[in-house]
């Protein structure tokens, strides 16, 4: 990129800058995501190229972003070309489910591809290719679950069209460990998080990798809870949080997976954890003098958000007035520097 010299800047340049990624355009409706189709038809599949148990429940076709499916488009096929035949359900997080009419065939290699239905592009037809191998038990446990000791920081707080806004609280992670029956399917499973019975967190299918750490393929553009991550917000920066998190105190996460298209239902895991917001200063003030209010620790004068209508990856994030105020500031800094 040229570097900008001195302050050639104008108004209309600004006008045609914005214009030029998308900000002024009407907003999306989401709170907070990525122009649609950004990401197309996916397909979670083994990690490393590794096999697909024979006897795999269903095979999930993962939507293109904020879109749809061709439905009309699904194929199932051997490397030959020979169509394999399935039925088709709905799955969950607006998935479809390709469901083999009769077990796969150890050794044999199959495709299976889609095309997406977006409103504002053309597509092209998505594939995967796979390499069936010998039927496995279906799981019938999760595995293990245990947590981390909280700890005060920041982090960043998503929800709303801020797209993330940092904030300071206290903070811990769930750590999950897969049981060894349920690694081979953990492609075809979707996740959710409870905390005190109460919906907190959710994850795509293949959301955890065989390690039990988040799979960040699953959600690319997407901006919400990470799923085993708990918190509540002690500090609110500006721009303010869409909500404080968890209340202070004792509290029990449950974690659930569902493997797709399976009539079985795998017990849940739970833990218990407590959070705090104990004040890191009394009212007499802190033993260095200073006092317990904290300060932005990006912005001398934070910008308010002018708009709680949308944010997307490329181009959304931007507002006028956010970028003016930016240009302005940087003009500020390049005379003071001269």
């Amino acid at each position: 990129m040229k570097q900008m010299h001195g302050h050639t800047w104008t108004w209309g340049a600004v006008g045609m800058f914005l214009l030029g990624l998308g900000a002024l355009a009407p907003p999306s409706a989401e709170a907070c995501a990525a122009p649609n189709c950004m990401v197309d038809v996916r397909f979670p599949l083994p990690e490393d190229g590794g096999a697909v148990p024979a006897n795999v429940p269903g095979l999930v076709v993962v939507p293109p972003l904020l879109e749809n499916t061709n439905v009309s488009t699904l194929r199932l096929l051997q490397s030959d070309g020979t169509p394999v035949p399935f039925t088709l359900a709905n799955g969950g997080r607006r998935t479809h489910v390709v469901v083999p009419k009769a077990p796969l065939v150890p050794g044999t290699q199959y495709r299976i591809e889609a095309k997406g239905l977006c409103q504002y592009q053309e597509t092209q037809t998505q594939s995967a290719t796979f390499t069936a191998g010998p039927e496995l038990p279906l799981p019938t446990t999760l595995g293990t679950l245990s947590v981390d000791t909280p700890s005060r920081g920041a982090f960043p707080v998503f929800g709303d069209s801020n797209c993330g806004s940092p904030q300071e609280g206290d903070a811990t992670t769930l750590r999950f460990t897969p049981s060894p029956e349920l690694v081979p399917f953990l492609p075809w499973v979707h996740w959710a998080v409870e905390v005190d019975g109460q919906p907190w967190s959710f994850a795509n299918h293949h959301g955890l990798t065989s390690t039990g750490e988040d799979n960040p393929d699953s959600h690319k553009y997407e901006y919400n809870r990470q799923l085993l991550f708990l918190y509540t917000v002690c500090t609110s920066y500006n721009p303010p949080p869409p909500g404080l998190g968890l209340t202070p105190g004792s509290h029990r996460a449950t974690l659930r997976g569902t493997l797709e298209h399976a009539d079985i239902t795998l017990p849940p895991l739970s833990v218990d954890f407590e959070l705090r917001c104990a004040t890191p200063c009394m009212s007499g003030g802190c033993s260095d003098g200073g006092t317990d209010v904290v300060e932005d620790p990006e912005d001398e004068e934070p910008i308010k958000n002018p708009s709680k209508s949308g944010c997307t990856q490329a181009g959304g994030g931007l507002t006028v007035l956010g970028l003016l105020a930016t240009l302005r500031l940087w003009r500020g800094r390049k005379a003071g520097a001269q």
